[in-house]
């Protein structure tokens, strides 16, 4: 059995620089709410079945980290 090695030719190759990531960019609910809120045109059971369980575990997450911010801020 004998075994080729390819070359990546990296001079072609386009280095795409993003912009640095503000904190505004770290908070930015957008995409969890149209996570929430677009509708999923899927036909298959499996997948709507993990689209609503991820949802649910979200929602209980974000609950979570609303319950500990405010305990930590207004119950300490």
């Amino acid at each position: 059995m004998q075994t080729t090695k390819t070359n990546i030719d990296t001079s072609s190759e386009k280095i795409i620089r993003t912009k640095k990531n503000t904190l505004k960019d770290y908070f930015a609910l957008m995409p969890v709410l149209t996570y929430f809120f677009t509708k999923k045109n899927s036909a298959n059971f499996n997948i709507r079945a993990m689209h609503t369980i991820n949802k649910i575990s979200i929602t209980v997450f974000l609950l979570g980290l609303t319950f500990i911010i405010i305990k930590k801020l207004f119950l300490s």
